[in-house]
């Protein structure tokens, strides 16, 4: 079993756990407005995608080699087996949480978006940044049909081999990957609501420009 072993090694059947990596990023962080007065609400969007994969191979090799002196191995069979899958996203911004729990196919890609709301009731300027991420499994599965045996000369410039004997080695891993999006950030420029005493004197500015205007028509 451990000659058998060694040659899904060589042939790259068996590998460690997590040999993929699902990929992700935020595509896009936009809001409804980004200058506004104190006390008002602006509406934020996110869009976002995940990639994963899959890939399934094999092959088998049904004529026997030609014996050659000492140990001698015949792949005979084997096939290989690898799919992620998206188990959830997450996001954050201004103190709120997204969390999206997908069903998607092993080897898809997934999208989805998050909008929300933040209140910004005092002037000042303010940078909201998404960040976030996302969980994957990822699934491995090999297997092949082995046969070896050994061979040695028999003194008359010919080999004398032993039997073949056969090996049915299996690889399978079931493990959990995480990843994380680049952030990305909008600016927000609150400004102060006028007192009413000045909004009162720049109506009442704006009134007296109206009347002269006015005055000044033949």
């Amino acid at each position: 079993m451990k000659r058998a072993t060694s040659a899904l090694l060589c042939l790259g059947l068996i590998a460690s756990p997590c040999a993929w990596s699902a990929s992700g990023q935020i595509d896009s962080f936009g809001a409804s407005q980004t200058t506004v007065q104190a006390g008002s609400t602006v509406d934020f969007f996110v869009s976002f995608n995940v990639n994963t994969s899959s890939r399934m191979d094999g092959g088998s090799d049904p004529i026997e080699p030609a014996a050659v002196e000492g140990y001698q191995e015949w792949m005979i069979n084997w096939y290989w087996y690898e799919a992620e899958t998206v188990t959830a996203v997450y996001l954050q911004a201004a103190g709120q949480n997204f969390n999206d729990y997908p069903a998607g196919s092993p080897g898809s890609s997934y999208a989805n978006g998050w909008t929300f709301s933040v209140l910004f009731p005092t002037a000042g300027t303010f940078d909201i940044v998404v960040g976030g991420g996302w969980s994957a499994t990822n699934a491995i599965s090999s297997g092949s049909e082995i046969a070896y045996r050994d061979c040695m000369s028999d003194g008359g410039g010919g080999l004398s081999c032993s039997s073949w004997q056969y090996s049915y080695p299996q690889y399978d891993d079931f493990s959990s990957t995480d990843g994380s999006f680049d952030g990305k950030s909008i600016t927000i420029n609150v400004t102060a609501v006028p007192e009413p005493m000045t909004a009162a004197l720049w109506l009442a500015g704006l009134g007296c420009l109206l009347t002269a205007r006015r005055r000044r028509r033949p």
